[in-house]
């Protein structure tokens, strides 16, 4: 994997994979994957927005609590981290699970 930068790209995607007493709320959550959204000059470059499965800005996070909560999976080449000029990100690709068998 590459080395992670110091602000994590767009479109880059991790997936939680732990809680604890400081995420109660997220118990129920791991497993979930997740984009890095385009980051706004409002929030600035150390609020991570986290885009859900069908494309919606969900929660934010920053990279402290992301790198201890989350697994990067892959991490982005985008370097517009404002998204100008870019279009929204759409739902995440559902991955397909062999069930081992093949045909015949």
């Amino acid at each position: 994997m590459k080395t992670i930068p110091k602000v994590i790209p767009p479109r880059s995607r991790v997936r939680l994979v732990k809680a604890d007493r400081h995420t109660p709320a997220w118990r129920k959550e791991v497993g979930r994957r997740f984009r890095v959204g385009y980051y706004s000059r409002k929030d600035g470059l150390d609020c991570i927005w986290l885009v859900n499965e069908n494309g919606k800005y969900e929660q934010t996070t920053d990279r402290e609590f992301l790198l201890k909560y989350f697994e990067i999976e892959r991490v982005s080449d985008e370097k517009n981290f404002y998204g100008v000029g870019k279009r929204r990100l759409t739902k995440l690709p559902t991955r397909v699970v062999s069930g081992g068998q093949g045909p015949g």
